[in-house]
């Protein structure tokens, strides 16, 4: 009977064994990816800013955003070669989730101005990432997922408000774009480095 029950007890041992080390693996480096997305946007973001303030016009400049995934997609190749795992089913759901947010915000600028494209890529990355972290049940991640959704909402609240204080023509094209880059910046750093580094430390604890 004593040792049943030591079976039993060495049994559920393995299955949380194997269950914290899947949970390790699978989020291993998946902070990783969130960095170098996410600083490579907010840096792009902050020139868009710097050139908006700094040049009468900005308008040729708007092609610099497609540095974004030229940028994160060398870095990531780079990333990718270094570290190479075995994937399971969930990894390759959460890759092709992933994917088709980046196909899908990569083609936005060609489906519209760029009037709304803030708005757009933030509810599609606030989308992943919520979505990503409901996968390796992180709640911190998921909520912050969430409320960079809701805060896509800043953008016409701020457009209303600084329209009512200053007359339409103050509030054009080149002011509107200055404040929404600095708006988009600060929302994606929450949204991706935040969080990023936030998967990252979970990743060392499950470790330890």
């Amino acid at each position: 009977m004593e040792g049943k029950r030591m079976n039993e007890a060495e049994s559920l041992e393995l299955i949380t064994s194997m269950i914290n080390d899947s949970r390790a693996r699978m989020t291993k480096n998946l902070g990783t990816p969130f960095l170098i997305w996410g600083y490579t946007t907010v840096a792009v973001s902050i020139c868009q800013a710097i050139i908006v303030a700094c040049v009468e016009e900005f308008y040729p400049y708007l092609w610099g955003w497609f540095a974004i995934p030229l940028v994160g997609w060398l870095l990531m190749l780079l990333f990718n070669k270094q570290e190479k795992a075995v994937t399971n089913y969930i990894d390759r759901c959460i890759n092709a989730l992933w994917c088709a947010i980046g196909v899908a915000a990569f083609l936005l600028p060609f489906l519209g101005s760029f009037q709304g494209i803030f708005v757009d890529v933030i509810i599609l990355i606030g989308v992943g990432t919520a979505t990503t972290a409901a996968v390796v049940k992180d709640k911190i991640v998921k909520r912050i997922g969430y409320a960079a959704i809701f805060s896509s909402l800043l953008f016409p609240v701020t457009r209303g408000v600084l329209v009512r204080f200053l007359t339409l023509e103050q509030f054009a094209g080149r002011e509107r774009y200055l404040v929404e880059c600095i708006i988009f910046a600060v929302i994606m750093f929450l949204l991706l480095v935040v969080s990023g580094h936030i998967l990252n430390y979970k990743k060392k604890c499950l470790k330890n």
